[in-house]
């Protein structure tokens, strides 16, 4: 029945609105001033306890220590991490990955940290990927649109039977609720996207070239230097002397400064064995370039490779030697600090011969590195959300989120207020309400006649016989009474109350009549005959087995035709008792009597 569905939708509207309020309560994220920052793990570096894709909640914390997942943002990789707290070294955190063997570059302070892990949900980050794209997110809430609309549509024939008080506020109510959540999940997502964005980025590059030399034997070499390109061979030179050049370009770039370092790292790609050798330390620099220089024992690379051969029992055909120069810098691009690494690598192939230059592109320079980057600029620019073709401003999509949002809620309440005084008005408006799709109005001439009725409590208990039975609810209002039944099988269940504000009239409790005319000539409902005299009766027993145990059937007989039959009396003239009301209401008055009054 519509009465249930509709029930059901209030409950969802209501369990919606409560859950939503939950949410906000305990999920509420930071933008939205929460202290809840919702983060998508982009990586493996946590394996195998979180995955690619899966959706992990932090919460801000006044303490943190060893032990705890976090996240905080890295101004080296201009990104956030999420990594777990190792230790601590004075006033910072020392953090680790679970699935790396080495420890993060950078290490954060507590106001760098963003939260320790509260929630995690395997795999709800790439439905959240998934949905944000504006094609999917248009597809989900046009569907959750429609799911809610289907409901609170009623046919025709619904208006007409739901018509009465109560229709309007109630639809209103359900129109109210669903723009109200519409505008919060609009407000959500506005206030998830940055006011303003950048105007224009300022484009920078950052180059690096390697030279080496050794000390060359004549008539190994064309001279007696080993020049850049060239194989060395360890039996005729130990030493490889390395030399770098570093310069960054960019036409905005000022107060450019940094530091670097440079390592050498002989490795075997297939076991995954690898050896570091530091070539220099930490050395600052001020300005767009700096030149680099460093020696390194190539014997005590072979010593090192021999080493392991001999105590692991590897044996490998090739090993890989990297030289390795880490620059990091930092500048301003237009009153803008941009902070920017830098890591080339020189690599060279050793087959337990010789050093050579490895290469796997035959046009490009493997002594020469280069990368590409872009500094945000100082202007800034409105950031701009696309929606159906034309460009909203996000301030103005947060201000019509927010207004619409009070608007929705300021109708919630009008339309609650409006429901609650329909309701508090009379039992019949109340029934309207509640029942007004299952109600069908009626006369009393068109009610079929019945075998039995059968006064129930209440008005839910009659509803729900209309449910069993699949049949409407028939109302008739008839002398300040409303009467309300549902026919089935032979049976009338009535209810009946007045049109007062107490409501519930106290049915007369009829006699029990073998026999129902279908026009009765006293104007009473057809259900309910008034009895007939009789100068005789037989009590019989039913033949029907099937019919109720006890049942009495009064059988009237007409008088014989040889009995004498006494004179009637003459009837008593009874004065008729008039009943005036000046003033007042009607509460109740019983059908003896309705008549009799005179207004």
């Amino acid at each position: 029945m519509k009465t249930s569905r509709r029930r059901s939708f209030v409950l969802t509207v209501v369990f919606t609105l409560l859950v939503l309020f939950l949410f906000w309560i305990t999920l509420a994220p930071r933008q939205l001033g929460g202290w809840v920052t919702y983060v998508i793990v982009d990586g493996n570096s946590m394996e195998p306890d979180f995955r690619r894709g899966d959706l992990a909640l932090v919460r801000t914390e006044p303490v943190y220590s060893a032990g705890d997942a976090v996240v905080y943002r890295d101004p080296q990789l201009d990104s956030y991490v999420f990594h777990r707290i190792v230790g601590m070294e004075l006033d910072r955190f020392i953090l680790q990955g679970d699935n790396n063997s080495w420890l993060d570059s950078y290490q954060p302070l507590q106001d760098e940290i963003v939260g320790r892990l509260w929630l995690h949900v395997p795999k709800l980050g790439k439905a959240i990927q998934w949905m944000r794209a504006p094609l999917h997110a248009a597809l989900v809430a046009g569907l959750l649109g429609a799911i809610l609309m289907l409901d609170m549509i009623p046919n025709s024939s619904q208006r007409k039977q739901a018509g009465g008080a109560g229709g309007l506020p109630e639809t209103a109510l359900y129109a109210f609720g669903l723009a109200a959540l519409l505008f919060l999940a609009a407000g959500i997502f506005a206030f998830t996207r940055p006011l303003n964005l950048p105007a224009g980025n300022i484009p920078y590059t950052q180059e690096g070239q390697y030279v080496y030399s050794a000390t060359g034997t004549p008539g190994v070499y064309d001279t007696d230097t080993v020049r850049a390109g060239e194989p060395v061979f360890p039996k005729l030179t130990c030493f490889l002397n390395i030399g770098f050049t570093y310069g960054v370009n960019g036409a905005g770039l000022r107060e450019v400064s940094g530091s670097h370092r440079m390592y050498a790292r002989i490795l075997d790609e297939q076991s995954g064995w690898q050896r570091t050798i530091p070539l220099s330390g930490d050395t600052p620099f001020a300005g767009n370039t700096f030149f680099n220089t460093a020696a390194l024992d190539l014997c005590q690379v072979e010593s090192l490779v021999n080493l392991v051969e001999e105590q692991a029992g590897l044996r490998q055909v090739f090993y890989k030697l990297e030289i390795v120069t880490e620059t990091v810098f930092t500048a301003q691009a237009d009153g803008v600090q941009v902070r920017d690494s830098f890591s080339p690598v020189l690599t060279f192939r050793y087959n337990k011969i010789n050093f050579y230059i490895e290469s796997s592109d035959s046009t490009s320079d493997p002594l020469y590195s280069s990368k590409q980057g872009l500094a945000p600029g100082a202007e800034l620019k409105p950031n701009v959300l696309s929606l159906l073709g034309l460009q909203v401003p996000i301030w103005l999509a947060r201000f019509v989120s927010l207004v619409g949002f009070g608007v929705s809620l300021y109708g919630l309440g009008v339309a609650g207020a409006a429901l609650y005084r329909a309701a508090s008005r009379s039992e019949e408006s109340l029934i309207r309400l509640k029942y007004g799709g299952m109600l069908v109005d009626v006369y009393e001439q068109n009610l079929p006649p019945t075998a039995s009725v059968i006064d129930v409590a209440t008005m839910d208990d009659l509803a729900r016989l209309a449910e069993r039975h699949g049949v409407a609810i028939l109302h008739m209002t008839r002398n300040f009474l409303h009467y309300y039944f549902v026919q089935s099988s032979g049976v009338t269940y009535r209810y009946i109350v007045s049109a007062g504000k107490k409501g519930i009239a106290e049915p007369e409790t009829p006699a029990p009549q073998p026999v129902n005319f279908p026009h009765p000539a006293n104007g009473e409902p057809a259900f309910a005959a008034s009895p007939i005299p009789a100068p005789a009766s037989l009590e019989l027993t039913s033949p029907n087995p099937a019919a109720p145990k006890d049942r009495k059937v009064y059988v009237f007989l007409p008088p014989r035709g040889d009995t004498p039959r006494k004179p009637e009396p003459p009837p008593v003239v009874q004065e008729s008792t008039e009943y005036f009301i000046q003033t007042g209401e009607i509460e109740f008055a019983a059908e003896t009597i309705l008549r009799k009054i005179r207004l």
